[in-house]
């Protein structure tokens, strides 16, 4: 009995432990391979796993057989021969695809986001040198409005100079008419008191006359 039990646990090891852990693998190029319920051609056919398909590999019994588990969840035995340590070459090859059309539209992306942004600094550049001839002419008007300011100013400078000269004549104008008016006055008076004066001496002449006549007569 203990011959027996030892032999089962032999078998046992024999068969589950080549390994410990689970390891990925991957069909290999072959169109088709049988997933069977045990190590051995004579075991019943559980399923057929298709080139690329992925399984995690649970046990391996000497190097042709090995216990794989599938993406489902299924598990069975295959033949080692057919189990590869990266993808299948097709698999690769659609990956490759895949990555190239990817890439392809990433640059189709990119040579169109260029294109865009060109188009916007043409724009741009075109509204720059629009925008620079707005701004030389409204410099050329600045500076006429600027000589335009300057003659302005000058033009009130000198008709404040009009309008003070204007007040200072009628200042003079006025102050000749007084002087007028104060000359004829003194003339005015000049005269009568010449007159008065001649007056005044016509009757002193006379009378100095009368008195020299009768101082005469008396002494005849």
């Amino acid at each position: 009995m203990r011959q027996i039990s030892a032999v089962i646990i032999l078998l046992l090891c024999a068969v589950y432990g080549s390994q410990a852990f689970a390891a990925t693998r991957y069909v290999s190029d072959e169109l088709r391979i049988t997933l069977r319920s045990g190590a051995g051609s004579q075991y019943k056919i559980l399923d057929t796993l298709t080139t690329g398909t992925r399984v995690d590999v649970l046990a391996t019994q000497g190097e042709k057989w090995a216990r794989v588990r599938t993406p489902e969840g299924q598990e069975g035995w295959v033949l080692s021969q057919y189990l590869m340590d990266h993808p299948a070459a097709q698999d690769q090859l659609a990956a490759a695809r895949k990555e190239v059309d990817s890439l392809q539209e990433k640059n189709d992306s990119l040579l169109q986001k260029l294109s865009d942004t060109q188009a916007t600094l043409d724009q741009t550049q075109s509204t720059v040198q629009s925008l620079q001839g707005t701004k030389a002419e409204l410099s050329g008007k600045l500076d006429k409005a600027q000589e335009g300011l300057q003659q302005y100013e000058e033009t009130q400078k000198l008709k404040k100079q009009v309008v003070d000269l204007k007040r200072t004549i009628q200042e003079l104008q006025t102050e000749k008419e007084q002087l007028a008016d104060r000359t004829r006055h003194d003339w005015f008076l000049v005269g009568g008191g010449v007159m008065l004066t001649g007056m005044l001496l016509g009757i002193i002449v006379t009378r100095i006359r009368w008195r020299r006549r009768s101082t005469w007569g008396d002494h005849l």
